[in-house]
């Protein structure tokens, strides 16, 4: 790496280097409303967003998903580059260069291509790197070069080495500990920016379901969030909020209307807000992933999405009510089931009165929900507890889903979770054919594959 002018650097995002799994170029869009859909005792903040992309109209479906390109922490990045030494240089252009191929060593990788060719310290730390990344063992071993005191050295070995591995995996993986969090942790440690290049990842778009439907109006994009916070870790790092929902809370601050805001909150918060000063946020449409609704109106649907899961879902039954405006009065549509699940009825309902106007006017066929933290109705007559989960209502209504699944073809799409609620709900499927069709185990695996072959079983999952 080689600095040797003032910074000169590429507007372009990263250069203008294509993002891996997009469907579309890098868009611009503005930050034209957010509304806070929790209460402020719940357990988790989750926000909705509206994005309008002006005259570009975006060739979508609903369950589509979007990355939302956001940067680093300006104080993090701040807090890095003086943590290096690099006050002085952060902001001159600098010329980055492979390294040129050992013998006998692993072919030389090339100049990364999100890396622009005028770039400077700070540009590269804000919106290539991904400073936030768990650091590798491989990294962890770099660093132990760069690490003066033979104490913190050592230790940085053993997290690295085999017999650290569960170590590791405890403070440093389970905890998220980022590159700045090792920094904080081991203050002799100072390497070099070239040895940042080339072992912090790219930092990509952070990927969301859309929320609505391009048939309500083509240029506006709604997505669902929850704010993502990790804990504080003494002598490593203060309590923070994640890259992007962080970004995406404080971008939109003057924005933000809570459901129970007055006439005279939203009013005063709008003249508080310059018409030049919303927010702007580039995004790019992923490839699909097959996360769509049935070509045929008369298939049945049955949708599961507890907590911000029911996002794709809102743009489900967006589309499906605009299609039966426009279709003829004859026109049959299969049923539509929602099972939704959040922890309290009155503090994170998500999307309660839009469901609610859905199931009125019949789009909705059916929505079954459930709360897991709220206490049982007072009711002496309950004998059995209510279901908390959205497994244990699927399970409920095992008879109906067979007979929806069997005989009318219905489609089956599950958003959330995947290491817990995606699990937990194929789970229950399985029990629920071998309960309700008098399957064994294998049998009913093996129908649950074949629903997947037929892509009438899709999950749009995330860890």
């Amino acid at each position: 790496m080689y600095i040797f002018g003032q910074d000169t650097s590429s507007s372009l995002w990263q250069g203008g280097a294509e993002f891996p799994g997009s469907a579309s170029p890098i868009t611009p869009s503005k930050l034209i409303s957010a509304c806070r859909m929790t209460k402020d005792d719940a357990v988790k903040t989750a926000y909705c967003l509206t994005l309008d992309t002006g005259d570009v109209v975006l060739d979508y479906n609903p369950g589509d998903s979007f990355g939302i390109i956001c940067p680093n922490s300006e104080d993090e990045v701040d807090a890095l580059i003086n943590r290096l030494g690099y006050q002085e240089q952060a902001n001159l252009v600098f010329a980055l260069t492979a390294k040129e191929a050992m013998e006998n060593k692993k072919r030389a990788k090339g100049r990364p291509d999100y890396i622009p060719q005028e770039c400077t310290i700070r540009q590269a730390l804000t919106s290539c790197l991904e400073i936030r990344a768990v650091p590798r063992k491989a990294f962890l071993r770099v660093l132990c070069e760069y690490t003066s005191d033979s104490e913190e050295k050592r230790r940085l070995q053993e997290l690295c080495s085999k017999e650290g591995a569960a170590d590791y995996s405890t403070f440093i993986r389970e905890q998220h500990v980022a590159f700045i969090d090792i920094l904080n942790a081991f203050p002799s440690c100072k390497p070099p920016f070239e040895r940042l290049l080339e072992h912090l990842p790219r930092l990509l778009p952070r990927p969301y379901s859309v929320a609505c439907s391009p048939l309500q109006n083509p240029t506006l994009l709604k997505f669902v969030f929850n704010v993502v916070e990790f804990p504080h870790i003494d002598n490593v790092r203060s309590k923070r909020c994640g890259v992007c929902t962080g970004w995406l809370q404080k971008s939109s601050k003057y924005l933000t209307m809570k459901n129970e805001d007055n006439e005279a909150a939203v009013e005063k918060r709008f003249q508080e807000l310059s018409i030049n000063s919303h927010v702007k946020v580039n995004v790019v449409h992923r490839n699909p992933t097959g996360f769509h609704l049935p070509h045929d109106i008369q298939c049945p649907l049955i949708m599961i999405g507890p907590g911000t899961g029911v996002a794709p879902f809102i743009g489900f039954l967006q589309h499906r009510q605009h299609l039966q405006k426009q279709a003829a009065p004859d026109t049959k549509f299969g049923a539509t089931w929602l099972f939704y699940g959040c922890r309290h009825k009155e503090r994170d309902f998500l999307f309660r009165d839009e469901l609610t106007d859905f199931y009125k006017n019949g789009v909705l066929t059916k929505l079954v929900v459930s709360f897991s933290r709220d206490p049982p109705p007072a009711d002496s007559s309950i004998t059995e507890k209510p279901p908390k989960y959205v497994q244990d209502n699927i399970k409920m209504w095992g008879e109906e889903l067979c007979n929806l699944i069997y005989n009318s073809g219905a489609f089956i799409f599950v958003c959330g979770d995947a290491k817990n609620m995606a699990k937990n709900v194929l789970e229950t499927f399985i029990d629920v054919l071998q309960n309700v069709k008098a399957l064994s185990h294998e049998e009913a695996k093996k129908d649950i594959w074949k629903l997947r072959q037929e892509h009438r079983y899709v999950e749009d999952v995330w860890t």
